[in-house]
């Protein structure tokens, strides 16, 4: 069972990504977790401190999911789809994710750059070590910039789910959304490995 303090971010998350945070009160977050402002206030005593807790939630984690993704797979392949999978879940799971970062990176560039750095820093490093690994093996286009194409994923993966109710409207088809997260991962693939040969059968 969610205890109060999940209920609440999670609240929070979906209003500050809907509403905007000046559009958000700590009464409507507080309804939306089920519990009355007081009880709310007894966890976080601002809204300030709430949206910090809500970012913090919400990037913090990678930190240590990317490396233990790292650490598990046992081919290059399988670490880089280990790694874009965990993030398509993530916000697949909560698109409100990807739309409260699209707002806040809008917002306030200054204080998100500073959080990004905290959190994502680390892992960063980690993904382009691989990347350059891979391509001084070969596997990997040797022209592709690794802290480019990291970052270029990213931004791919949180504008893909928060501007998803936009697709739909431009193309309502049956199964759209798992005919964009397959078409995702092949521009994420073709981008970063060459080509395998094809085996000479004759």
């Amino acid at each position: 069972m969610p205890t109060a303090r999940s209920r609440i971010l999670t609240a929070a998350t979906q209003l500050f990504a809907e509403r905007g945070y000046f559009g958000t009160s700590l009464a409507a977050v507080a309804e939306a977790a089920g519990m009355r402002a007081p009880s709310l206030l007894y966890h976080f005593a601002s809204k300030e401190l709430l949206r910090d807790a809500v970012l913090e939630d919400l990037l913090a984690r990678w930190k240590d999911v990317v490396p233990r993704l790292l650490t598990a797979a046992t081919t290059g392949r399988d670490r880089f789809d280990g790694v874009l999978g965990e993030l398509v879940r993530f916000f697949e799971a909560d698109p409100a994710r990807a739309r409260l970062l699209m707002r806040e990176a809008l917002d306030r560039p200054e204080a998100i750059r500073a959080l990004i750095a905290t959190h994502l820093a680390p892992w960063m490093s980690l993904l382009c070590e691989f990347i350059e690994l891979g391509q001084s093996e070969g596997r990997i286009h040797a022209d592709l910039d690794p802290e480019a194409y990291v970052t270029e994923v990213v931004l791919l993966a949180v504008s893909h789910h928060a501007l998803a109710p936009l697709t739909l409207a431009i193309t309502p088809v049956p199964g759209w959304t798992a005919r964009r997260a397959i078409e995702f991962r092949r521009l994420c693939n073709a981008a970063l490995y060459r080509p395998r040969p094809e085996s000479d059968d004759g």
